[in-house]
């Protein structure tokens, strides 16, 4: 030891102090960093009792604890020259106060973070959440102040001198800027408020509890030497050296989640333009449920739907969605299926391995080398339903009880096609929403410029209060628009004020009453108008009821047979003459009267629902009709019917007379009709699928079979084998579950299609098929009539589907149709 060193500096003195300038500000950005990364952590982590979310928990804690505190306070007492800066008097520390230290403050914050967790992000109470986030600033101050006494208190060669002013001093900064930072972080995270900026202002305020602590501390402190060190001087840079490389692995963490940020952004932009499946789950507040990042949980079916021809549009009007739409309202008949469907995707290729649940996009694009139709189609319907499945165990609930699919497909990716400048006829640039808008839609356009680059099934659902909790504690959160609808929108590349309208059409979709009502009489409207794009018959209803037709409950139980007798009378007439009629009646009160009077009003009702011309001339029909088919008895919990009135728009006007009306296609009312509890029909589509995907799946897993979609494996996938026989042919049969979802044989009479006894699996299924044209050879301008074409038959092995009330009411509208004709070649003699 060096004796000059000993005279210089006695045991007890205490040696002048002076800092290095460069390494406190060193100090404090290594504080930063260590802070932005448990920020950053936090604003990713999911959270829940989850193990994955322990994990991410303590990641945030070793991060805050070890680097924003631990290796600020080595960093910052490293700047601390002492004397004239002789190596013998310099601070020097004991290896297992570093290590305490180091492991203290990670406990502490720790359960800091895991109280505002529980109590703060998931309960109503203000009060408690106020006390959560207090805990939590408490906890990361007190973190901040023990590591710092607790490493000093490790110096091997010094006595140190605390004021106590400085203690509390010092304290007190580091509590009331982690109480503000982590107040500003949760508050913002509960409105996902997804800016870097704010994040970094939360680390800043972390990084400023920190340093102000440790220099407010540092500057109370007084050094008394106890010993000398006789060791080398590079000792002293021992915890600097590790401190370095901990702030080193920090920045790499933050610069990996900075690319993941990236990449995850891409992928949202990617899935806007994709065909994905989500979810919308209400609870009792009418809030969304959504991931940590804010977003629907949602999986990506495929990355295209491919349209075969121009007019071919993936909408409620394909074959394809209406299956859909069935099989999600009786996924039981469906969810033993499922297994052998993924196995089919990854056996053919069109499902990679290893693919994400939320959010994944491992999908291969269905392109157009599949020129099966129905293999196209098979492929496309088992994305879905695998989807559906990786969506309900990612969220642990039964597929079951996932939801049921909304009754439209929503277009993504328009905001930007939205801002698509286009030329006027003067040459002045206009925007193409400004083009849409002013499109006449009696041109015959539905889309007319701005087209989605993608495209969102829903599946929507409204849970109880154990649900919800059930889903808040695996790491999902439900939120209100205010708080995610600027983030939602942006990931799904529409405007706020769509995203606003498209929530409140799901969520007013969950609470709708039943699709039919369980008893009663009732007046309908049946009012058909030919769809703008030429692609069949829309139906007229309201606009918030689109699964059912507009009517008006005419009595709470069935009619008498005086009643009905009545009603009778008015068969063929027209609305205007049945309120004709009903009023020379008018004037007596006699039980008869008093019905019609009943009736006239409730006809006056349902003209008020549909105000339109076409709905005056509509001819009312006396048949009482089962508004749910397969009614078998009077024990039936389903007993309701109507009576309707049953006309058809011109077809150049297309305009509609209230905005609380729409039209929806005659195939999906009638799908739609087929989904009620208890329909028959649930067990045939059931059937039907088993028949169509057991015989596709043991086909493509035949040994023989190839395994690359590069080959002619297509030709193979409906093979079917077949008996050489020098009396008989055989018939190939089409066990497509999709088919029969339109254009079904309506048996108006009521009689079911005889099934044919050598087969197991049903009958000959005959279709007829009814075409609306314009008769342009007539001289009284253009009129719309039914023209039956001729009939096409469809040869094929099906189960019998019975007729729907839609099929039976459009018999009558035909039958109304030719009658009348009829009546007016006879007065004019003319064909």
């Amino acid at each position: 030891m060096n004796q000059h060193i000993q005279d210089k500096y006695p045991p007890g003195s205490r040696p002048r102090i002076h800092y290095i300038p460069y390494l406190i500000f060193v100090s404090y950005i290594v504080s930063f960093i260590g802070a932005f990364t448990t920020v950053e952590l936090l604003h990713r982590r999911q959270s829940g009792n989850t193990w994955r979310s322990w994990v991410q928990l303590g990641a945030c804690s070793v991060s805050f604890g070890l680097v924003a505190i631990w290796c600020m306070h080595f960093v910052g007492n490293r700047a601390i020259v002492l004397g004239d800066g002789e190596n013998e008097i310099q601070l020097y520390y004991n290896a297992t106060f570093t290590a305490v230290s180091a492991i203290l403050p990670i406990v502490v914050i720790f359960l800091g973070l895991l109280a505002a967790d529980r109590f703060y992000k998931n309960n109503k109470h203000t009060a408690i959440r106020h006390v959560a986030l207090l805990i939590c600033g408490i906890c990361a101050g007190a973190a901040v102040t023990e590591m710092h006494y607790l490493g000093n208190k490790g110096t091997t060669n010094y006595h140190l001198d605390n004021d106590i002013k400085f203690i509390v001093g010092a304290a007190s900064i580091a509590v009331v800027d982690c109480v503000i930072a982590f107040g500003l972080f949760f508050h913002w995270s509960g409105h996902w408020m997804d800016n870097i900026w704010r994040r970094l202002l939360v680390a800043c305020f972390l990084a400023v509890a920190v340093s102000g602590m440790h220099w407010t501390a540092a500057a109370g402190t007084a050094y008394e030497i106890t010993g000398y060190h006789t060791g080398s001087g590079q000792a002293r840079n021992v915890n600097l050296i590790i401190a370095t490389c901990l702030c080193l692995s920090a920045c790499m963490v933050c610069f990996a989640m900075g690319f993941l940020k990236q990449v995850h952004k891409r992928k949202l932009r990617d899935r806007a333009e994709q065909v994905v499946l989500a979810v919308a789950m209400f609870d009792s507040d009418g809030k969304l449920l959504v991931t940590p990042a804010g977003l629907m949980p949602c999986q990506t079916i495929t990355r295209q739907f491919h349209q075969r021809t121009f007019d071919e549009d993936f909408d409620i009007r394909h074959p394809v969605f209406q299956w859909l739409f069935r099989v999600s309202r009786n996924w039981s008949g469906t969810i033993d299926l499922i297994p052998s469907m993924r196995e089919h995707l990854l056996h053919t290729g069109f499902l990679q391995p290893g693919t994400p649940v939320i959010g994944g996009a491992n999908r291969v694009s269905i392109g157009a080398e599949e020129d099966s139709k129905s293999s196209y189609s098979a492929i496309f319907r088992e994305m879905f339903c695998v989807s559906a499945q990786d969506i309900a165990r990612s969220m642990e609930v039964r597929l079951q009880d996932l939801g049921h699919l909304y009754e439209n497909v929503e277009t993504t990716g328009t905001l930007l096609n939205a801002r698509t400048l286009f030329l006027n006829a003067q040459g002045k640039p206009i925007l193409a929403a400004d083009i849409a808008g002013q499109t006449d839609l009696e041109a015959g356009l539905a889309n007319p410029i701005i087209f989605g680059r993608g495209q969102m099934l829903v599946l929507t659902r409204k849970v109880g209060a154990f649900e919800a909790s059930r889903l808040q504690n695996i790491g999902f959160r439900f939120a209100s628009m205010e708080q995610i609808g600027d983030h939602l929108a942006r990931s799904l590349q529409i405007s706020r004020d769509d995203l606003d309208r498209l929530i409140g059409r799901l969520q007013t979709s969950c609470v709708r009453d039943a699709l039919i009502p369980r008893k009663g009489t009732y007046l309908a409207s049946f009012l058909l108008q030919p769809s703008p794009v030429l692609q069949g018959l829309d139906v007229i209803v309201q606009r918030l009821l689109p699964d059912r037709l507009p009517m008006v409950k005419l009595a709470n139980d069935e009619l008498t047979q005086r009643e009905v007798k009545l009603l009778s009378t008015f068969n063929g007439c027209t609305l205007e003459d049945c309120l004709m009629r009903i009023d020379r009646h008018s004037g007596s009160v006699t039980g008869d009267d008093i019905f019609l009077d009943k009736f006239r009003n409730k006809i006056i009702e349902l003209f008020q629902q549909v105000p339109e011309p076409a709905l005056r001339q509509a001819y009312f029909s006396a048949q009482q009709l089962d508004i749910a088919h397969g009614v078998t008895g009077h024990n039936d919990p389903l007993q309701s019917t109507i009576f309707a009135f049953c006309g058809i728009k011109e077809i150049y006007n297309q305009t509609l007379q209230s905005p609380t009306l729409r039209c929806v296609p005659l195939s999906f009312l009638r799908a739609n009709l087929r989904t009620y509890t208890g329909s028959p029909d649930h067990a045939l589509l059931a059937h039907k699928t088993h028949k169509e995907f057991g015989s596709l799946h043991s086909t493509t897993m035949d040994p023989g079979s190839p395994t690359s979609r590069k080959s002619p494996k297509w030709t193979t996938l409906f093979r079917t084998s077949t008996v050489a026989s020098s009396s008989s042919a055989t018939v190939v049969t089409d066990s497509s579950s999709e088919k029969g979802l339109v254009n079904l044989a309506p048996s108006f009479d009521g009689m079911a299609t005889a099934a044919v006894a050598s087969h197991p699996f049903g009958g000959i299924m005959v279709s007829q098929d009814v075409v609306i044209s314009e008769d342009r050879e007539g001289k009284g301008g253009v009129d719309l009539e039914l023209r039956d074409w001729g009939v096409r038959s469809v040869a094929g092995v099906a189960d019998a589907e019975q007729v729907t009330m839609v099929d039976r009411l459009m018999g009558i509208t035909t039958g109304f149709r030719d009658l009348q004709g009829s009546k007016l070649l006879g007065k004019d003699g003319r064909r």
